[in-house]
């Protein structure tokens, strides 16, 4: 695999020969399959390889980027691009890409991912424990998907770094009634850590209690939120501290570094850890991934960066580039001191929620937002689950729910879904008090 290394090299050489002020280039050769099931039945299994690598040059802080599949006429394409440099205008808050040479940890990717032979064994596995704890009269349906990719990067400014990276994930989704469902993932980056039967037993727990679900009421309660659900909102409140987002007002923690954001007990950090189906060892620009804390405490601490931004703002880059964007690759909260049972038992009167989905935005900046709840929904009196809900809207403010954090369970879940819950996240249950409940329907 070094030659793909060279051939990333030699594009950056060629673009500067041709002018470029500095040149990345990123090759992924990825081996991906996706397996999808409906009706308790495997429908289909596809499985590609992709060779793509990323270019992104300067030229007197004009940025163009593309892309170029298996390295397919890499002269003509490196042309075409510096010409939409030449008339493209200049970028004022370009701040160059990372210089200096690193060194990187070491990969812990998983090649019993990419040499997986019979996929279905784990969805099986899955549908079975689901019909186990809801009945055997069920319905579920999802996507499993695993992918292995090696990545080059070769910079004009120094960095070159070679990583590889697995994933493996399920998604499964359990009906045992046409409005009574329930959803869970099982998240890895390594299939000694993959257990598809405890997103089964999840979806069919939670789809055996949402069955004759009643429309629900309005008002303002506390509510239990499951790790998926949780995981929705952990990826809300972390794209808010990409800097890039602080920058164009698209954030509730514009002007805020330094100062308290929720309560004491609340940690958040970003951390591509080895477990994650995100995990790497460098960012776009090849500078070293790390543990960045932004939530210490309560008290915002950073916001996260790469090389331009962190010029902006006087900082520095935090590896979480994003050529454009910063981005936050793995979420983690930091353990509660409650047990998930004892969080029930605290919640007098109220709801949890263990999925969501069309999280949608009135105001970024102030925060102001609504999410529809899915799948299972419940009533809470008393400590114990009393019924199914249904039709309800949860109406309310990103920076005055992170404040109303009152409770963290001590268990936390790996979750990652394409509909919401993205970027991945360890997320425990989350007990928040105040929130605002209204019809959807």
């Amino acid at each position: 695999m070094s030659e793909i290394l060279n051939k990333t090299e030699e594009i950056v050489k060629k673009a500067k020969t041709l002018g470029a002020d500095e040149v990345i280039a990123k090759t992924t050769f990825g081996k991906y399959r996706q397996t999808r099931f409906s009706n308790n039945q495997i429908d289909i299994t596809v499985a590609w390889n992709d060779y793509l690598t990323d270019i992104a040059l300067s030229w007197k802080k004009r940025v163009v980027a593309t892309q170029i599949r298996d390295f397919q006429n890499v002269d003509g394409q490196l042309k075409q691009l510096f010409e939409i440099a030449k008339v493209s205008k200049e970028n004022p808050m370009f701040g160059g890409f990372a210089k200096g040479k690193f060194k990187y940890a070491q990969s812990s990717a998983d090649k019993k991912v990419v040499e997986l032979g019979n996929p279905s064994e784990y969805i099986l596995e899955a549908i079975e424990a689901a019909k186990k704890e809801a009945g055997q009269d069920i319905n579920s349906g999802g996507i499993l998907f695993t992918k292995f990719e090696d990545v080059y990067l070769a910079s004009s400014e120094g960095p070159i770094g070679v990583d590889s990276r697995s994933a493996i994930e399920i998604s499964i989704r359990a009906f045992s009634q046409r409005e009574a469902s329930g959803h869970s993932v099982e998240c890895s980056s390594t299939l000694n850590g993959f257990n598809p039967s405890r997103a089964g037993l999840e979806a069919g727990e939670i789809a055996k209690l949402a069955r004759n679900p009643k429309a629900g009421d309005e008002g303002v309660c506390s509510v239990i939120l499951n790790p998926l659900f949780a995981g929705s909102m952990l990826g809300m409140w972390t794209s808010m501290v990409s800097a890039f987002n602080v920058m164009i007002q698209l954030s509730i923690f514009v002007d805020k570094l330094g100062q308290k954001v929720s309560p004491e007990f609340v940690t958040m950090k970003d951390n591509p850890a080895s477990y994650s189906v995100s995990n790497r060892v460098f960012d776009d620009e090849g500078v070293p991934t790390r543990e960045n804390v932004f939530i210490d405490r309560g008290i915002l601490k950073t916001y996260l960066h790469n090389t331009s931004t962190a010029k902006i703002f006087k900082a520095e880059t935090t590896g979480n580039a994003g050529l454009v964007v910063p981005n936050p690759w793995n979420v983690e909260m930091g353990l509660g001191n409650m047990g998930k049972d004892e969080m029930f038992r605290e919640t007098r009167n109220g709801l949890y929620l263990t999925n969501t989905w069309y999280t949608r935005f009135q105001n970024y900046k102030n925060g102001d937002f609504s999410t529809i709840p899915r799948d299972g929904l419940f009533l809470i009196e008393n400590g114990e689950i009393k019924r199914s809900l249904k039709d309800v809207r949860l109406s309310d403010n990103a920076l005055n729910m992170l404040g109303n954090i009152a409770g963290i369970s001590k268990e936390r879940k790996h979750v990652h879904w394409w509909g919401e819950a993205d970027p991945p996240s360890l997320a425990p249950y989350i007990l928040i008090e105040n929130v605002h409940i209204t019809k959807s329907k």
